[in-house]
């Protein structure tokens, strides 16, 4: 009976899903016509989309060629097609035009402009003042379209609360609160994150938190640390999947990871990581250094903090393409380990040159 009921409960949180993702051309012609992603090889930042302007500004590192290019990625509505195509090489020295036809013949003309990226890049709403609601929870950014920053927040909204949220300390001045949940399904816990990257479509496997976050957004910088304020209160009961306790107390996770992506090839470029149990209980400032090349066993976090399957070391005087910064309240939560009720509180992310 109580598998039957788990059973139940899977199938209303896909069909909510489902729900959610309902496409722009459920009924009729769509009228649809926006562009809804655009990236460039070589970009140095988020693309900034306007779709009140229809126009598009993509920040491009300086070594970047924009003479002959291919866009990596562009991602329009439904049903809608696109001229120039998107396998089209354009000239981007120059702002290029697009027309995005809606299924119902609508037509709208999109702008898109590369511009050169500002020396010594930060992350837009690193001190995380800007937050959008999304249902009943709210993100970190200005706009869905807008953002760099990701969480779990909408798969946990759907049969409990988000457990990344915005605190208000005054002034106009917001941090992010990020606190270990008891799980609603199937797991004992779930720890929050806030990172780089998007939240994909789908339900995430209850056995690979990951399965579901595509983490990283582009960039060219090569800063030296990370600096940031930060409160870390540990859960009263550290426990592994299965509820057992485990000797210790809970860990955050602080890290910043810069690599070069070609295609499907990912190589590590720099590495800064910060990974501790200890009571913060008021706001303190952590400035953690970036090694580049290869992490050796002097390295305090080599054994956590290693390339991945599919990975590989990059050179440590190339250039990044991409960086991914995560924030998690407890640092095994990927293995459902960890303490509810363990808070991080992060504000001010700052990339140190």
């Amino acid at each position: 009976m109580k598998t039957y009921k788990v059973q139940i409960v899977i199938a209303v949180i896909i069909g909510l899903l489902s729900s959610g993702c309902i496409s722009d051309d459920e009924f009729d012609r769509s009228p649809f016509n926006d562009i809804k992603t655009f990236q460039l090889p070589g970009q140095a930042g988020l693309t900034a989309i306007n779709r009140e302007e229809k126009s598009i500004i993509i920040p491009m590192s300086e070594e970047a060629e924009l003479s002959d290019v291919v866009p990596s990625n562009i991602e329009i509505s439904n049903l809608a097609t696109i001229s120039p195509s998107m396998t089209s090489p354009q000239n981007f020295n120059e702002p290029v035009v697009y027309e995005v036809r809606a299924e119902n013949n609508e037509i709208a003309i999109w702008t898109v402009t590369a511009i050169p990226a500002l020396p010594n890049p930060q992350l837009p709403n690193s001190n995380f003042d800007q937050w959008y609601t999304v249902g009943n929870y709210q993100q970190p950014g200005e706009s869905a379209d807008n953002t760099v920053w990701g969480t779990a927040n909408r798969a946990l909204a759907l049969v409990g609360e988000a457990n990344t949220n915005p605190v208000d300390l005054g002034n106009g001045d917001f941090a992010a609160k990020l606190t270990s949940e008891p799980a609603p399904l199937l797991v004992r816990m779930a720890a929050a994150t806030l990172f780089t990257g998007t939240f994909t479509q789908g339900f995430p496997s209850p056995t690979d938190p990951r399965s579901n976050i595509d983490f990283g957004t582009p960039f060219s910088g090569r800063p030296d640390a990370f600096r940031v304020d930060y409160r870390y209160l540990p859960g009263e009961s550290y426990e592994d999947a299965d509820g057992n306790p485990l000797s210790g107390s809970d860990q955050c996770d602080i890290y910043v990871l810069l690599e070069k992506r070609e295609g499907d090839v990912v190589q590590r470029i720099g590495t800064g990581w910060f990974r501790s149990d200890a009571l913060v209980q008021d706001w303190s400032t952590l400035e953690i250094p970036i090694t580049y090349g290869e992490l050796s066993p002097s390295d305090p976090q080599f054994e956590y903090a290693n390339i991945r399957e599919g990975e590989s070391w990059g050179q440590s005087s190339d250039t990044p393409t991409h960086i991914t910064v995560v924030f998690s309240s407890s640092a095994l939560g990927d293995f459902f380990t960890g303490a509810i009720g363990s808070e991080l509180w992060v504000n001010n992310f700052e990339l140190m040159y």
